[in-house]
Formats: structure tokens, C-alpha cells, sequence
């Protein structure tokens, strides 16, 4: 083999290492929004999440998703 055959395939042996060490330590995730209720501690995390809340319900919309969620007459 030629010493250009050889560094090549060196080359590719690392990067191959490389991409692999990064996918399993989780470098390439990405995150997306998080929010949090002040009750109970909901914790939702999704690309493109979006919540609204006010004094009647609560609303989550995801990609796919729409869920609203009544609140609580009595308070709690």
C-alpha cells in the first residue's frame, strides 16, 4: 500500500472514532424549550413547543399535538 492509501484510511479511522465518541456523549442533541408548571413541577421539553396558560386552562401545542388542559375550579 502507498503512504497516501494508508494515511486515508488513518484519516477515516478518526473521524469514524470521532463521530461515534460525540454520539455517545450526546454532544449533537440538540434541546429544545422547556417549560415548567409552578405546581407539580411539569417539565416539557420538545422542538417547537409552545404553552399558554391563563386563569381557565392550560394549552400545549407541538408539532402533532394540541392539548389543553382545564384548571381546577376549587384551587387546587
Amino acid at each position: 500500500m502507498s503512504r497516501t492509501t494508508l494515511l486515508v484510511i488513518a484519516s477515516l479511522f478518526v473521524l469514524l472514532g470521532g463521530a461515534v465518541f460525540l454520539a455517545q456523549s450526546g454532544a449533537l442533541e440538540s434541546s429544545g424549550p422547556t417549560a415548567g408548571t409552578n405546581v407539580g413541577g411539569t417539565r416539557i421539553e420538545a422542538p417547537g413547543t409552545r404553552i399558554e396558560s391563563d386563569n381557565d386552562k392550560t394549552r400545549i401545542q407541538a408539532p402533532g399535538v394540541d392539548i389543553t388542559v382545564p384548571r381546577d375550579k376549587n384551587g387546587d
